[in-house]
């Protein structure tokens, strides 16, 4: 078992229902899709194993200390979406770096153990100017 996220570079829904209802879709056709992984999920991979090596690059001592939990993972990207299998005592750390850097190349995340979708970064709170300065 593993932690899963989604990957998709289409857009999606803007209600959840209806997001998730496509997400369940673009899953049963993902299996069969043999077209061009998408340039976007390409991109992702360099970065994420850039920081994290792929499970197949890894030496057996290495193994067990990789946060993915299959591979070779470039197989999980295809043309509409890409899945990615993290081992859970990985999570903590791995899940917000993948969702930070998918969302920064206009991937949505969908976390299904979270129940989330992550279309957007999160803003930034601008600092909070006293009660009495208006200006």
């Amino acid at each position: 078992m593993s932690y899963t996220v989604e990957l998709i570079c289409v857009p999606l829904p803007d209600a959840d229902k209806q997001a998730w209802e496509k997400i369940f879709q673009l899953r049963e056709e993902y299996y069969d899709d043999k077209r061009e992984k998408a340039p976007v999920l390409l991109e992702l991979h360099k970065i994420l194993t850039a920081r994290y090596p792929c499970l197949c690059d890894c030496s057996d001592d290495e193994v067990d200390d990789c946060p993915w939990a299959d591979g070779p993972m470039i197989n999980n990207f295809n043309h509409e979406m890409g899945m990615l299998a993290i081992s859970f005592s990985w999570v903590e750390e791995v899940v917000p770096f993948i969702i930070e850097t998918a969302l920064a190349l206009n991937i949505i995340v969908a976390d299904a153990q979270s129940n989330e979708i992550h279309r957007v970064l999160p803003l930034k709170k601008p600092a909070q100017k006293p009660w009495y300065r208006f200006w």
